[in-house]
């Protein structure tokens, strides 16, 4: 059998089998191809890998929606690209097992079905923290290699692009909440003003994370906007599931572990409600925000007396909370879509989408206040 068929035949599985990929993505193997292309194949001279952080996938939120971009990126083979484009993922047990298989991809060059170079290869790295893989991969990057690097701001990728010699070979990608989290603040002021509020008081509102840090901060435009909406009345108590420095959650953490430790801290939700007397807190735990979904479900829609505003959540008519659902799938479609067709180094350093194509939300809606 040659290797050309014995590609199409691979792929073909692979299509019908979709679902069991996403479910069980942390394999052994280096890189996971997806839905196949058509049988006019002669090998793909482009290659885009995303490569997430160890236990992210499954997380009904950000990472799949960027899994989804994945998807619909390989369906481009289908119809524009079924001789050109070639994409994968990696999904690492453990950040040790990230360094190895982003080193293999770094050192491999040649698509496996064909005996042919890939001319321009892209690798999308999920977290700004999986910075700290640049060393493990610099010494194999050609001049046609490229790194787009997810929820950024300008200031990261010139900092990582002059630390790591990368010039116009890395970018950023990111969509800011910070038009619907302005809206929920209108919502909270709303109830400041019909609370009446204390002389001098500020209330808490506790913000929960997977980590805080100085060096990895987040870059979803969460934070500054509440604090320019809301820092004269309120202030705001940073929790975090890992009290290491970026990615720490992820080193030794799988997605149940983070379910698991959600679930219990949103208990301290309902003990900053009954000490301040704010019902408001900010959650964006990953895969911990099922884990925070399930102690909602506990409490039921009725007896809750927290109001959440989840970040890369799916709507949940269940629960009393608001979401923010951002499209990476969209965002990483349009941006690869513009990659393919412009020449190495020629895509801006930052692109931020602000505009609703781009996030689905539901902000309660304080007309309906009175």
């Amino acid at each position: 059998m040659n290797k050309k068929l014995l590609y199409r035949l691979l792929k073909g599985l692979l299509i019908v089998s979709i679902g069991v990929i996403i479910v069980s993505c942390s394999s052994d193997n280096d890189s996971e191809p997806l839905i196949g292309q058509p049988a006019d194949v002669t090998g793909a001279t482009i290659q885009i890998t995303v490569m997430f952080a160890p236990g992210q996938l499954g997380d009904k939120g950000y990472a799949d929606a960027v899994m989804e971009g994945v998807i619909r990126l390989q369906n481009l083979t289908l119809y524009y690209f079924s001789d050109s484009l070639d994409v994968s993922f990696i999904s690492p047990l453990d950040m040790n097992d990230a360094k190895s298989r982003v080193a293999k991809w770094a050192e491999n060059y040649v698509n496996p079905f064909f005996d042919c170079t890939y001319e321009r290869r892209l690798l999308v790295l999920t977290e700004p923290f999986m910075v700290k893989l640049i060393p493990f991969i610099q010494d194999h990057l050609r001049p046609t290699d490229e790194l787009l690097f997810l929820k950024t701001e300008e200031k990261d990728i010139e900092q990582i692009a002059q630390q790591f010699s990368l010039g116009k070979r890395v970018h950023g990608l990111n969509i800011s909440a910070s038009v619907p989290v302005r809206n929920y603040c209108k919502y909270i002021l709303r109830w400041l003003e019909r609370s009446g509020g204390l002389p001098g008081v500020k209330y808490q509102i506790p913000v929960f994370r997977l980590y805080e840090s100085d060096e990895y901060p987040y870059r979803d435009g969460m934070m500054e906007t509440m604090q320019q909406e809301l820092g004269d009345h309120f202030e705001f108590i940073h929790i975090s599931l890992s009290g290491q420095e970026g990615g720490g959650i992820y080193e030794n953490n799988s997605t149940q572990t983070i379910l698991e430790a959600a679930f219990t801290v949103a208990n301290m939700a309902d003990q900053f409600y009954q000490m301040s007397g704010c019902p408001y807190n900010i959650v964006d735990l990953g895969a911990g925000n099922y884990g925070w979904d399930y102690y909602l479900m506990g409490k039921g829609f009725t007896e809750s007396d927290i109001n959440t505003l989840m970040l890369d959540a799916k709507e949940s008519p269940r629960l009393n909370r608001d979401y923010i659902d951002r499209h990476f799938d969209r965002a990483l479609i349009d941006w690869a879509w513009d990659w393919m067709h412009k020449p190495v180094g020629e895509m801006d350093t930052q692109v931020t989408h602000y505009d609703s194509y781009y996030y689905d939300t539901f902000i309660f809606d304080i007309d309906e206040l009175h």
